[in-house]
């Protein structure tokens, strides 16, 4: 097992370092800046805003010295051929080189010129070899820093979402494809379809009308974690804290995500159920819940595997929705945050981070393809 997981984890590594280089680049090539937007426009907000243009240029300046954005982007750079210029009154000399860089279309060629170490794009990645991202335009704080803050709620609240929505799309299933569960079903099948059709910001809007409003039933706090410090209180009574604030939530990634797994888990089940195994398990006299959970479920693993594999992204997309709804403060948040601001470090650090997630998610479900199937680990060692 373990040559099986080296084997994925180095083949995951440049792919990560591929979506991060392309990530930064095409940050940087966006137009406009924080710096331009804060420092340079007249109705910017902030001290320079009323200063001169001397001052607001020398600002500017500053802060992209500061923050090594005067460096150039990358290892070279191609200008652009800048065409012919006219040969009528230029001296003989410039004349006659004018003529031989026509006779040798050398005008024609772009300028490449290489910069070396000395450019952006080689500190931010020395920078992030050894853990540093960089500093946040708007804050001035590590993104390191601002990240590890931020991705202790996202981290619970992904985790817990993501497990109850597997347990009760598996349980639900098995209910739902033995012969009693017809009634289920029926009952069920419709909600499901339902649930499915409302988008996953509406469910949040539904959820806060009913359940965290005066008017209805107030059971629920409406957005925030509350205003607490972890210091004033004991490690119990901050995990009530989190799970009051975060409930909603919680319910609400729950619900939305919930139809398309149960959906496909009994949609695998059911294939499953049909096969030779399930029809000789019945025929030897077991016990229907022993066929589904003893033989189906663990011949159903593989696409189930794969559903989830698909479903972990989906999964932290809305994640990053729900958090921007309710205003946990999450890694979601800081992203539309980084994205109004155009906080690029930030920006970059927090895709890298959900490129590495699922990396991990995808190398994990390598992991239980060949737990759930030994053929799979013996062609792949």
């Amino acid at each position: 097992m373990w040559p099986f997981l080296l084997k994925r984890l180095l083949l995951a590594i440049p792919a990560l370092w591929a979506l991060a280089t392309a990530v930064f680049l095409l940050s940087r090539m966006l137009p406009g800046t924080f710096a331009s937007e804060r420092l340079l426009q007249n109705n910017a907000p902030g001290y320079y805003s009323k200063g001169t243009e001397a001052d607001k240029q020398a600002a500017y300046t500053l802060y992209m010295k500061r923050t090594g954005l005067d460096l150039p982007l990358f290892y070279l750079s191609v200008a652009p051929a800048n065409g012919l210029p006219a040969a009528q009154n230029k001296l003989p000399a410039e004349s006659s080189q004018i003529q031989d860089r026509q006779r040798s279309f050398a005008y024609l060629t772009p300028s490449v010129s290489w910069h070396g170490s000395q450019n952006q794009y080689h500190q931010w990645l020395v920078g992030a070899l050894h853990g540093n991202l960089g500093e946040s335009y708007r804050t001035s704080r590590p993104v390191t820093e601002s990240l590890l803050e931020a991705i202790g709620n996202t981290f619970w609240l992904l985790l817990i979402s993501m497990v109850l929505t597997f347990a009760l799309a598996l349980e639900l299933s098995i209910q739902m494809i033995r012969k009693k569960g017809k009634w289920l079903r029926r009952a069920l099948l419709p909600f499901l379809f339902i649930t499915d059709s409302v988008p996953s910001f509406v469910l949040a809007l539904l959820l806060l009308v009913f359940l965290a409003n005066p008017d209805f039933l107030q059971l629920f706090p409406v957005y925030g974690m509350g205003y607490y410090t972890p210091d004033q209180l004991t490690a119990w009574q901050e995990m009530v804290q989190r799970a009051y604030y975060m409930a909603l939530p919680m319910l609400c990634l729950v619900l939305f995500n919930l139809p398309y797994l149960t959906n496909q888990v009994y949609a695998s089940l059911h294939t499953a159920m049909q096969a030779d195994f399930a029809r000789t398990a019945r025929a030897k006299g077991l016990g229907e819940s022993a066929v589904v959970r003893g033989h189906a479920l663990r011949n159903a693993l593989l696409p189930i595997i794969t559903i989830v594999s698909d479903f972990i992204p989906a999964l932290v997309t809305g994640t990053f929705i729900v958090e921007t709804i309710f205003a946990v403060p999450g890694i979601g948040r800081m992203l539309i945050e980084a994205v109004l601001s155009r906080d690029y470090p930030v920006l970059t650090g927090i895709v890298l981070l959900i490129a590495a997630f699922r990396i991990v998610a995808f190398v994990m479900a390598d992991i239980a393809y060949a737990w759930a199937d030994p053929r799979i680990r013996q062609q792949t060692q």
